[in-house]
């Protein structure tokens, strides 16, 4: 499970039982009020009907007209106080019966029979009844309060031991799942201090495994480029002794007695020869850094793409005799936006190479095509070819063929400057391998660049 999915669910679980609770207290809370009404209700109604009886006892010890006249005014007024704090049939019964022979009772006022006399023992027991019902709701209204002080009691416990549980295995989950970050931290100081090997153990959320494996990927990398940077400097320096060591040798003999001009037109060609390696490793070298560095300015021009896979033809067209060059282009002009002087390295630098892994010789071809709105170079040859598992490889810089490193000369920066380049174009570089049965190459080039003049590549 991801960090974040974890927490999104923790923050709205917790939320969900808060708002729950909540809102489960504020229900307790209305009902708790209705039974308190319910309750005081009941207590005014008790109140009322006792001071109703002794009202009652007393207009019956009285003989004072007034008084009693007084007295039955209050009882009337009670009785109609006391209707608001009914509301169960008994209690509205009971009410209306007391006050119906409490009518008849205050009826007749000089009637002494016995008839009257049980008229107001009934009224009593009426009256009786209203506080016993009374009484009774009090009672109800008491226990359900109990009831819910109870439930709301029970209801904020268990959310508060759900949240404290919650928390506790968050705490729990979250101390384990930062664990990995401590491990990464570790692999990249152990990286940092020297350990090219240390990487980072790719478990915990789903954030801090894509975190270990990108340095992962990321430590490979530049372990990778360590290596081929070794490799470079070992490549260089074999690369360099053979046309320094050609160069010595041709002066020790250019200075020394007998030089014939035949073998002096073969020695300059010698000298020329390897002049020309090393300005080319040497002008490899440059652009490199250029490109690295951000300094690699693109001056560029509206012009025919024909005319730049020509002027790449002819520089290659005699450069070996066992080679057969073919050049295929369009009869339509081609134009296209571009820095010429910078395409013609790439085709150069790929026309160099088809012609360096085809030691055995065979047909080198140039080619240009219209590819709806690209323009697309094509350089083909016959020669060793690229084994899959290597091209993935083949265009980052001091990478060079294992099987070839040590028979063919180079530092591996021809194909990554080329690609440079065409990417600063807008453009991309293609290859289709066959092993034992030649390479293409093919670079893809939009027919108006999305670079800008003067853009640093």
């Amino acid at each position: 499970m991801s960090l974040h999915r974890a927490l999104s669910i923790f923050v709205v679980t917790g939320t969900l039982l808060a708002v729950g609770a909540g809102v489960s207290l504020v229900l307790l809370a209305a009902y708790l009020h209705r039974t308190t009404v319910e309750l005081h209700k009941g207590l005014h109604g008790v109140r009322l009907a006792e001071e109703m009886q002794i009202d009652l006892l007393a207009y019956v010890r009285t003989q004072d007209e007034p008084e009693r006249d007084r007295i039955e005014s209050d009882l009337r007024e009670k009785l109609q106080e006391a209707r608001q704090y009914g509301g169960t049939p008994k209690e509205d019964r009971s009410l209306a019966e007391a006050e119906r022979l409490l009518d008849v009772y205050f009826a007749d006022e000089h009637a002494r029979t016995a008839a009257k006399t049980g008229t107001l023992r009934t009224a009593f027991a009426a009256l009786k009844q209203f506080v016993d019902a009374n009484i009774e709701q009090a009672n109800a209204s008491l226990k359900e309060s109990e009831r819910l002080d109870e439930l709301g009691r029970r209801i904020g416990m268990s959310v508060a031991i759900v949240l404290i549980i919650g928390a506790a295995a968050m705490m729990f989950w979250l101390r384990a799942a930062i664990r990995p970050v401590f491990e990464i931290q570790n692999a990249m100081k152990a990286f940092a201090g020297g350990q090219k090997d240390a990487r980072a153990a790719t478990h915990g959320p789903e954030e801090f495994r894509t975190i270990a494996t990108q340095f992962n990927e990321m430590a490979h990398a530049i372990t990778r480029q360590h290596q081929n940077q070794t490799a470079f400097l070992a490549a260089i320096a074999h690369d360099l002794r053979n046309p320094i060591s050609a160069l010595k040798m041709s002066a020790e003999i250019l200075s020394g007695p007998g030089a014939t001009p035949e073998r002096l037109a073969g020695l300059m060609a010698v000298v020329k020869r390897q002049v020309g390696s090393l300005d080319r490793m040497v002008s490899d070298l440059l652009d490199s850094a250029k490109i690295e560095s951000g300094h690699l300015e693109l001056k560029f021009e509206e012009l025919d793409a024909r005319t730049v896979a020509q002027d790449a033809f002819d520089l290659f067209k005699s450069a070996s005799p066992a080679h057969e060059f073919a050049l295929n282009l369009p009869e339509a002009p081609v134009p296209i936006h571009c820095d010429r002087l910078r395409i013609e390295q790439v085709l150069n630098n790929l026309l160099s190479n088809a012609i360096k892994y085809s030691p055995a010789g065979g047909r080198v071809t140039l080619g240009l095509k219209e590819i709806g709105k690209e323009r697309v170079f094509q350089v083909a040859d016959q020669g060793m070819g690229i084994a899959k598992e290597d091209v993935p490889y083949i265009f980052e810089p001091f990478r060079r063929i294992r099987r070839t490193k040590m028979d063919i000369p180079g530092v591996g920066l021809g194909l990554s400057v080329a690609r440079r380049i065409v990417n600063a174009h807008g453009g991309h570089i293609a290859v289709e391998p066959e092993v034992a049965n030649g390479t293409t190459f093919s670079v893809y080039l939009p027919a108006v660049s999305a670079g800008e003049n003067n853009q640093a590549a």
